[in-house]
């Protein structure tokens, strides 16, 4: 009894400490938090921020603990009056001044676009900062954010909600079930014999190049399935508007059809129903079309799915970025092509590209003066304009057997639609009136949204640029198999940046079919 006292005694004399995380100081995320179900991925948003830089060796006062700060660090002021250092070797990275102010002056700078991971925390804990000495407490209800250069961070729930863009949660991360619109579409090619390619190789990329493609990952991930929602979103939205539409018009005829309009019919009181159902699908269109419109689905989808394209690619273009030229601009595309301008407004790209520079730097100092990097750099791009062209390749049929199958039914309703209305001329019928009113509706409906989705014209593109892209990949091949390569790699360099070109301009084009639609839904 006494040794159990004993026991309770000490545990209720020394609390258990509050777990610590270390920040790591290399560029990576911790893996104790990526693997947490609760972790969500978010967005530093732009913000202006008061900037000065220590001359001394100082400590700065926050709420989390006292932080201290190198000769040179940042001490920065927030829109609060809260205050937090930066180590001068990552300032750049995250931090521009505002025009007229030169970089390195004190003054007011705009906090760049990033991305971090965060996990909202149930107790207290605390964070060792990458100096090794700077110590944070964090309480329960307060962020634990990994900024993914190795430095972690305590953030209140406060500034968290004003400071960050949640993007992406682990839980919606999972595999989600078909969308509305692809169900539709799997109904309507039951049947269909599509003989579609075999999955090419995955692209094996060159050593060199890994730690930038770890970069670039998590940001791609995240857009990549915000476009994918909202994707789904749009389109399902404007093939159930079309749909409903025509459903509407069945509700509006059956009660002709089936004789409930008639007093004498003993389903008579029940005739209001359909008209009840008329209403509701017509309010559900309505609703489908202003969360649509309010919420810009198109536009989000567009946004994220350029931002996701873009992003991927950045490992493959950086090779062809000039290691003479200053930096002056942050965007690499805009340094190596003229891209159109949707592609001129995608920040968070740019924001990327100011991050990953120090990468890209390291890099062009050796891989061009290596044989075997330009080898493995041009089967790898190889690869990866195989794998386009294979999506293209599945996209062209599956577009091409769309739009016949719709149009054979179409066809098929029009002309079930002709024979009623000929047979209605000797039979009088309520039953011929709604075969003469709801199908052609169907049929209109089903063109509608075949027309708002371009099927024909993105079916032709898709098979295009199959053939334009084998072209390119024929000319990088033929480079390499050159017996000059290993003194002059002007050609494979060219090769590769033409065949980039020609996926940025397929993209733009695409950007450019879909955007235009005065209508966002339907």
């Amino acid at each position: 009894m006494a040794r159990a006292r004993g026991r309770g005694a000490g545990r209720w004399l020394s609390p258990k400490a509050p777990p610590l995380y270390r920040s790591s100081g290399q560029h990576r995320y911790l893996p104790q938090i990526t693997a947490d179900a609760r972790r969500v991925v978010a967005r530093k948003l732009e913000r202006a921020v008061q900037v000065r830089f220590t001359d001394i060796a100082c400590e700065v006062h926050t709420r989390e603990g006292i932080v201290k700060a190198k000769p040179g660090d940042a001490i920065i002021t927030g829109t609060g009056g809260e205050q937090w250092r930066v180590s001068r070797t990552r300032f750049a990275e995250k931090y521009r001044p505002q025009p007229p102010l030169e970089a390195g002056l004190p003054g007011v700078y705009l906090s760049l676009k990033y991305w971090i991971h965060a996990v909202p925390m149930k107790k207290s804990f605390e964070v060792l900062l990458a100096d090794g000495e700077s110590r944070l407490s964090g309480r329960a209800g307060d962020w634990l954010v990994d900024y993914g250069d190795g430095s972690l961070g305590v953030v209140s729930p406060a500034i968290f909600a004003t400071t960050y863009e949640i993007l992406d949660r682990r839980a919606r991360a999972e595999r989600r079930p078909m969308a509305l619109h692809q169900i539709i579409q799997r109904l309507l090619l039951t049947g269909a014999d599509l003989d579609l390619p075999g999955a090419p190789a995955v692209p094996n990329a060159p050593a060199a190049l890994q730690p930038l493609i770890d970069a670039v990952e998590e940001p791609h991930r995240v857009f990549d399935t915000r476009a994918l929602v909202y994707g789904h979103r749009y389109r399902s939205g404007f093939w159930a508007i079309y749909l409903l539409s025509a459903v509407a018009v069945l509700c509006a005829m059956l009660p002709l059809a089936l004789g409930w309009d008639s007093a004498r019919y003993r389903m008579h009181t029940f005739a209001g129903l359909w008209a009840l159902n008329e209403v509701v699908l017509i309010g559900i269109v309505t609703a489908i079309y202003w969360l649509g419109h309010r919420r810009d689905w198109q536009g989000q989808w567009l946004h994220a799915r350029t931002t996701a394209e873009l992003t991927w690619y950045l490992p493959m273009l950086a090779p062809l970025l000039d290691p003479t030229a200053p930096a002056s601009e942050p965007n690499w595309y805009e340094r190596v092509f003229d891209p159109g301008q949707h592609l001129r407004d995608a920040s968070d790209v740019t924001s990327l590209c100011v991050r990953c520079e120090p990468l890209v730097r390291g890099l062009q100092a050796s891989v061009w003066s290596s044989p075997d990097f330009v080898s493995a750099y041009g089967q790898w791009s190889i690869e990866i304009l195989e794998q386009q062209r294979h999506y293209h390749h599945r996209n062209a049929i599956k577009q091409h057997a769309l739009l016949h199958r719709v149009h054979r039914l179409n066809g098929a309703l029009f002309g079930l639609t002709a024979v009623g209305a000929l047979m209605h001329l000797a039979i009088h019928s309520l039953w011929l009136s709604l075969v003469t009113t709801f199908f052609p509706a169907l049929g209109a409906s089903l063109h509608g949204a075949l027309a708002q989705s371009e099927t024909y014209r993105v079916g032709a593109t898709s098979e295009r640029l199959v053939a334009e892209l084998g072209v390119a990949i024929a000319r990088i091949r033929a480079t390499l198999e050159q017996p000059g390569l290993a003194s002059d790699f002007a050609p494979a360099r060219d090769a590769i940046k033409a065949a980039m070109a020609l996926l940025l301009e397929e993209h733009q084009n695409w950007h450019l079919l879909i955007r235009p639609h005065d209508l966002p839904l339907a």
